[in-house]
């Protein structure tokens, strides 16, 4: 059957919606590529390395604490003054925050300037979803809704291009944070002449408006009467419950369909974050360095930008699948290749880590306390090596050697330090220029299984369990709990990015590459649990939700 045509409105309307969703992945993804740039800023970071490395958490959590809290915000605001007031308030904070972080002085500024722009990322990511949803024609909402998860990508993989291209600029990461300024001026120039959505104009009783607005975004064949009937009807039947005195959470704990609504769009936001994406994302330029595919920072990051890509082209697989497969049998497709390429990457990272070259017996030191006491790459090169009796100074070694037939022959463990450009060198004398020299990594074969598992994990991360969170999230509540349902599940999204972005440093310290393994197992109870209860929306009206959530929680994922 051949859809509407549709009016340029909805599509612009949409688009300038997704903006919001390019900011939000720029802004998340841009951290990344910045921070080892800012590392090599002297006296930026404390010179221990754990105290450092604390910053850097703190830093990159920071954007994501602040949007937890917010979210919540975001859901009162949205409710009270409207989804278009609210979308633009979001970017009047977006531009505030990348404002603060282009002009950092400190590290105490720059963690500031993500708190502010975590604000602005809270509110967006809560109220976006929620006017698409209630903006689109049902037999396209999915396709418009997944432009919004198309958008982060996009804006992850701008984020990545600018890092590379300001790697080697004076203060190059000032632009890549600053830069953030000029799509959240987009996005407030340009939602000052959207409307507001139908929906929430006739919650407040403004019915000829949302008559209008619906006439604006429906093609001539749709029937905009029927539609706004449909709405009204359902707002005039909250309107006579709320007169009862009861608040919406009051009425969502005595109404077990909205109770499981809920219950399953908090989990699809858990159960993604906990497959690690934004690891991913965040680390993506210091996995790279991990897996041994370069030394050099710049290198890198284009790498990083290219991983990036993939990402951005992966999300149009779940563009074009949602409406026609449907959301249930893409997010379980989706989970099953998650589990696949995270093993992948662990047992790659595993086998780097187990066949890690060994150092030349006789330039091996027993009794040393610096560089020389270390007998493999692997240890020479971790970088929380510290002198013996608890000193605080990092070591800062690197492998020496010479390229062999069978692997690196006539090595060493020596010192390393920054050279002008802010990379890491061997101290002079240390490593004859006629071997090579590495600091961050060890030299191994298996660097092309990483890269394999990471590229794999994108690509099914993204064709499923990126956009069908957000897109359900957006469809699944009852227009009287619309804000505040997307709004908890925003924030117990936020939360779990927290915890698992602030965790995954120090998960490496404490537990290494059994990492990959932990979010591999999250992942794999995240399928069992959503066989059972992952209902399908694809088709469905906005009003329909309620009756599709009346069934059983363990079956709702049948039929």
């Amino acid at each position: 059957m051949n859809r509407p045509k549709y009016p340029p409105l909805l599509y612009l309307t949409s688009f300038l919606s997704a903006v919001g969703g390019f900011l939000f992945g720029y802004d998340t993804g841009v951290i990344a590529g910045a921070l080892p740039l800012v590392e090599k800023v002297d006296n930026f970071f404390p010179e221990d390395k754990r105290a450092a490395d604390s910053w850097e958490a703190a830093i990159t959590s920071a954007t994501v604490g602040a949007a937890f809290v917010f979210s919540f915000v975001g859901g009162f605001v949205t409710d009270r003054f409207g989804r278009k007031p609210a979308i633009i308030a979001a970017s009047l904070v977006f531009t505030a925050g990348a404002i603060i972080m282009g002009a950092s002085p400190s590290k105490e500024v720059l963690l500031i300037g993500r708190v502010v722009l975590g604000m602005g990322i809270g509110m967006a990511s809560m109220c976006v979803p929620v006017y698409m949803a209630e903006t689109s024609p049902e037999d396209i909402r999915g396709f418009l809704g997944a432009s919004f998860q198309v958008m982060i990508t996009f804006g992850q993989v701008t984020s990545a291009l600018v890092d590379a291209l300001f790697a080697k600029v004076s203060d190059g990461w000032k632009y890549d944070f600053g830069l953030a300024g000029v799509p959240a001026v987009i996005l407030l120039v340009g939602f000052i002449f959207c409307p507001e959505s139908p929906r929430w104009l006739v919650q407040k009783g403004r019915e000829d408006e949302a008559r209008t607005v619906l006439k604006q975004l429906r093609s001539a064949s749709c029937n905009v009467e029927e539609e706004l009937q449909d709405i009204v009807k359902i707002c005039k039947e909250d309107e006579k419950i709320s007169n009862t005195g009861q608040n919406s959470f009051k009425r969502m704990a005595g109404n077990a369909s909205v109770r499981k609504a809920l219950l399953i769009g908090i989990m699809l936001q858990f159960f993604q974050q906990l497959a690690g994406i934004n690891t991913v994302i965040y680390y993506s330029a210091r996995i790279l360095q991990m897996s041994g595919i370069s030394n050099s920072v710049s290198t890198i990051l284009w790498i990083s930008c290219g991983v990036n890509a993939i990402n951005f082209f992966a999300s149009f697989i779940g563009l074009y699948l949602v409406d026609r497969v449907g959301r249930r049998l893409l997010t379980l497709v989706s989970y099953c290749g998650i589990v696949v390429s995270l093993l992948l990457l662990a047992v790659g990272f595993t086998l780097s880590d187990t066949s890690s070259p060994a150092v030349t017996p006789s330039a091996v030191n027993n009794t040393s306390t610096g560089c020389a006491q270390f007998d493999t790459c692997y240890a020479c090169t971790y970088e929380y090596d510290y002198m013996p009796g608890g000193g605080k100074e990092p070591l800062n070694c690197g492998f020496c050697y010479s390229p062999g037939s069978s692997g690196p022959e006539d090595s060493s463990c020596v010192a390393w330090q920054m050279n002008e450009e802010n990379e890491m060198v061997p101290e002079q004398g240390s490593c004859p220029n006629t071997k090579k020299f590495v600091a961050q990594y060890c030299p191994t074969k298996y660097s092309p299984m990483v890269l394999v598992g990471l590229c794999l994990y994108l690509i099914s991360f993204q064709s499923g369990l990126g956009p069908v969170p957000w897109i359900m999230n957006a469809e699944i509540y009852p227009l009287w709990f619309r804000s505040q349902g997307v709004s908890i599940s925003t924030g117990f999204n936020w939360a779990l990015n927290l915890i698992v972005s602030f965790t995954f440093l120090y998960l490496i310290q404490g537990i290494g590459f059994g990492t990959w393994y932990l979010y591999a197992g999250c992942s794999a109870v995240a399928i069992v649990f959503f066989t059972f209860t992952l209902p399908e929306t694809k088709g469905k009206s906005l009003e329909e939700m309620e009756e599709l959530f009346s069934r059983p929680l363990w079956k709702l994922g049948r039929g």
